[in-house]
């Protein structure tokens, strides 16, 4: 009975142990974001859409069924993964599908994902002058942060609108 209870407290000790470890490099890779294993870029990142008529794939090659046809150039999209020259994005809807990367460009953009319009403002402050409204949907290039302002450029404008009212703007790392 002392030998069984002994291994039965070795083998509790040991999973405790591989639990830590296992939290310990959870909490790391949080903090530590992880590197493409193609492109050495951190994932997840985001990107936007090169062209319109761009197919999204189930998997990453030719061989894969086609599930989207983006039509939208500039569409900010999230990279999940990387396989080869395939990129695994995530869309503003929450779609994941397989891209090439030539259909692909590093430049930042951000799509109003609010409810309603929203001001575009001079100056990153809720009391500032707006220079434009935004309607739901709309893209344009994303160029800077100020606390919870995202610095836009739509159309020859530029001003600031706030972080949660847009999708592609979350951070601020790689700009």
């Amino acid at each position: 009975m002392g030998v069984v209870m002994a291994r039965r407290l070795r083998s509790a000790a040991l999973a405790a142990v591989l639990v830590l470890g296992v939290t310990a490099a959870n909490a790391a890779s949080s903090v530590n974001p992880q590197t493409g294993t193609d492109s050495h870029l951190p994932v997840p990142r985001f990107v936007s859409l090169k062209a319109e008529g761009v197919n999204g794939r189930r998997g990453p090659g030719l061989d894969h069924k086609i599930d989207w046809i983006y039509e939208r150039a500039g569409l900010p999209l999230q990279v999940t993964g990387e396989s080869g020259p395939w990129r695994r994005v995530r869309d503003p809807g929450g779609a994941q599908v397989w891209i090439h990367k030539m259909n692909l460009e590093e430049r930042r953009t951000a799509m109003i994902q609010a409810q309603g319009d929203i001001p575009l403002r001079q100056r990153p402050s809720e009391n500032a002058r707006p220079v434009a409204v935004l309607a739901p949907g709309v893209i344009g290039g994303f160029t800077g942060c100020d606390g919870e302002w995202r610095r836009i450029t739509i159309g020859g404008r530029v001003g600031w609108a706030p972080k949660e009212a847009l999708w592609g703007a979350e951070s601020c790392a790689d700009l």
